[in-house]
């Protein structure tokens, strides 16, 4: 029986572990979850905030990786209008280009999008993007 529960607590433990990211800006930490809200994971900035700092950094933190598929990283205006989109697991946008496009569109939205490499697969394939997060321009 105690290894019956063992077993259950150990598999419960790892179902647990999940996907995560972080919103750097700098060293400063904007955002930090592993939960998929748009109401939730939204971070202001300043136009000062940002001219003081040298960069943002989105980190994605995979818990189970497949080498068949592939991560991509993009920035979404309101309008749902892609920006800019980046291979892998981090993001990383100057201060200076952040403030630009903040100026210009006041919100800005970041997701990822994990796909098969193989292109007949990903014409099988449903793809969901997942919201990071929402920058606003205070």
């Amino acid at each position: 029986m105690k290894l019956l529960f063992a077993f259950l607590l150990s598999l419960t433990g790892a179902m647990a572990k999940q996907d995560s990211w972080k919103v750097c800006l700098d060293k400063k930490v904007l955002l930090q979850t592993s939960k998929e809200d748009e109401q939730v994971n939204v971070s202001t900035v300043t136009a000062a905030e940002l001219k003081k700092s040298k960069k943002l950094e989105i980190y994605y933190k995979q818990v189970a990786p497949d080498k068949a598929w592939e991560r991509t990283l993009s920035i979404y205006d309101t309008n749902d209008q892609e920006l800019q989109t980046v291979k892998g697991n981090k993001l990383s946008l100057k201060s200076d280009g952040l403030l630009s496009l903040l100026e210009q569109h006041k919100t800005i939205k970041f997701y990822t999008l994990y796909s098969p490499t193989d292109p007949k697969m990903k014409m099988m394939v449903r793809l969901r993007r997942v919201h990071l997060c929402t920058l606003v321009l205070q």
